[in-house]
């Protein structure tokens, strides 16, 4: 049995979890480093797409970047003293 890869325009199709776990983080400082993309779904879209990510990652992976964004927020809140 071979593994096959799913491949579309802009590249292959999140082939492997590691790429796709570190493109979240990837994406979760972009919109950490520019809070106006967390205000909502269409400005972290936006502010993604305007930092060259590809159309096809922003499309599947946005809601976990924001989701990983706001973990990071609340996560250095509670550490503080």
């Amino acid at each position: 049995m071979s593994a096959s890869i799913t491949y579309l325009m802009d590249g292959p199709l999140c082939a492997l979890p590691a790429r796709r776990q570190a493109l979240i983080e990837r994406m979760a400082e972009t919109l950490h480093a520019r809070p106006d993309g967390l205000s909502g779904d269409r400005e972290a879209v936006r502010v993604l797409l305007s930092e060259g990510f590809a159309t096809i990652d922003v499309a599947m992976l946005v809601g976990e970047a924001r989701m990983l964004a706001y973990q990071e927020i609340v996560a250095r809140e509670m550490s503080k003293p």
